[in-house]
């Protein structure tokens, strides 16, 4: 590694460290650093590696900057994988750009501050092509066992590794020579060391009734609908949005110019980059019409195809002037936006709408605190949805255990898995929704509770605007779910 790559990471390590301290816990997070305090081999929604590298970094104390301390933590460990990779494959010139271009991408600058079960699986993602390439460089067998355990960890972090399984596939498939490995034992030993390094997440779904491969493969597809224009033009417009637009056109020449090269030469760097990155968006683009896609979704697949635009940058920004102009005005733009954004969302007469989940989570809670020293116990607490039951189990005094709409009979997602609401009849509920017209609300209570009161209305406000009202319920003597 050179010293300008390591006082780049350094200097953005530091940034985010420093930045951390004030940033306000996303309920993302609060619902994995829930994931961490009830250790399992994994969980409802995701895998548990998440959980895990929360688990790591608040063994001292759980704090909003303990929690975000994963992300950076994740971050820094990829950003060194980003630049590994580039250079094998290119060179360190690559390797440094795509390092520095990568981190200032609005997507992962996220994500190297709120972790969710994407960071550690980009992190496994990026080694599985490190481990593909060291392959085809002759450094060993001993990387397909790297690969197979690279593999299985991402596949204990989230399931859409498997894009990457297939890649390496395909990387392996793309030429005669990259065959004859499939005719060792090798590519079979990566195979049984990905299944053993997995096999935690694949026993708790046996034990679970396959629930967590249930919610998304048959969930997912059960959510589907007709073409959706609406849909597939949001997913095009989430694209361009989150990778920016001002640097698409040159990175839409490097994905044009790479996925080109790899079928023309089957050349090791190009192949490698086709392979990692075209499956999974051809998967997700057909599926944008029928199902709303999220923005994290395409992150893995960008990965190559931004190491491939920068190396277009370097062949063609010599000879043509457009691609030499456009190239610094994108890292610019690149910059001046993860600068804006970072502000902006610290700013506290910013007004951003409903959409801001990040305001009031204190409040609300203290807010709450006061119900709870006026109610008799035992009583528990539960929220309408995962964001509000996790942020107020991180804030409330104490990080009390909460509970989910699974009180009602309802789907709670993980909440399900880890109280039986029946163990809690004859207590007393603080019931908390940012939703007054819910559809029969104030019924579904009164048929768990002898008797429900009106609602105390809390409202969360920035910038002198409201964003969202709380309503907190009072409830008395639950009956359980098997009256």
């Amino acid at each position: 590694m050179n010293q300008r790559f390591l006082k780049f990471l350094g200097a953005i390590t530091l940034i985010r460290l420093l930045y951390a301290l004030i940033l306000p816990l996303a309920p993302q997070e609060a619902y994995y650093w829930n994931y961490s305090r009830h250790p399992a081999l994994s969980y409802f929604d995701h895998p548990p590696m998440a959980a895990y590298f929360i688990k790591l970094t608040t063994l001292f104390g759980a704090s909003t900057f303990s929690i975000h301390l994963a992300a950076i933590l994740l971050s820094v460990i990829l950003t060194i994988a980003i630049y590994r990779l580039a250079s094998l494959i290119f060179d360190q010139w690559v390797g440094f750009w795509s390092a520095v271009v990568i981190n200032l991408v609005f997507i992962y600058s996220l994500g190297a501050l709120i972790i969710t079960p994407d960071n550690p699986m980009l992190l496994f993602w990026v080694l599985s092509m490190i481990a593909c390439i060291e392959i085809e460089r002759g450094e060993g067998p001993l990387w397909w066992l790297l690969l197979g355990i690279f593999l299985g960890a991402g596949f204990a972090s989230k399931y859409p590794i498997v894009f990457a399984g297939l890649g390496a596939f395909l990387f392996f498939l793309s030429s005669r020579d990259r065959r004859k490995w499939f005719f060792t034992p090798w590519a079979y030993l990566a195979v049984v060391a990905a299944f053993i390094v997995a096999l935690p997440v694949i026993y708790w779904n046996y034990t679970h009734n396959w629930a967590s491969f249930a919610f998304q493969t048959s969930r997912r597809a059960g959510e589907m609908s007709r073409f959706r224009a609406d849909y597939f033009f949001g997913y095009i417009g989430t694209v361009l949005a989150i990778y920016g637009l001002i640097p698409f056109p040159l990175l839409f020449v490097g994905i044009w110019n790479s996925t080109k090269r790899a079928i023309k030469t089957r050349a090791a760097n190009y192949t490698l980059l086709a392979a990692f990155s075209l499956p999974l968006v051809l998967f997700l683009l057909p599926a944008s019409a029928r199902s709303w896609v999220k923005m994290n979704w395409t992150a893995p697949a960008f990965i190559g195809w931004f190491i491939a635009a920068i190396t277009y940058y370097k062949e063609h920004a010599p000879r043509r002037r457009w691609v030499r102009v456009w190239g610094k005005v994108s890292i610019l733009f690149l910059l001046l936006t993860a600068v804006a954004v970072h502000i902006l969302v610290m700013l506290p007469g910013l007004y951003l709408g409903k959409g801001d989940y990040f305001v009031g989570w204190k409040e609300l809670s203290a807010k709450v605190d006061e119900v709870r020293a006026e109610t008799l116990t035992p009583y528990f607490i539960s929220g309408s949805e995962y964001k509000i039951s996790s942020e107020l189990a991180f804030y409330l005094k104490g990080h009390p255990e909460t509970m989910g709409n699974n009180i009602l009979g309802q789907n709670a997602l993980q909440y399900d898995f880890w109280a039986d609401p029946d163990t809690l009849v004859g207590y007393n509920g603080i019931y908390v929704t940012d939703c007054s017209n819910c559809p029969d609300l104030v019924d579904n209570l009164k048929q768990y509770f002898n008797q429900v009161s009106d609602p105390i209305v809390f409202p969360i406000k920035k910038g002198g605007k409201l964003v969202r009202n709380y309503y907190i319920y009072k409830c008395y003597n639950y009956q359980g779910l098997r009256r």
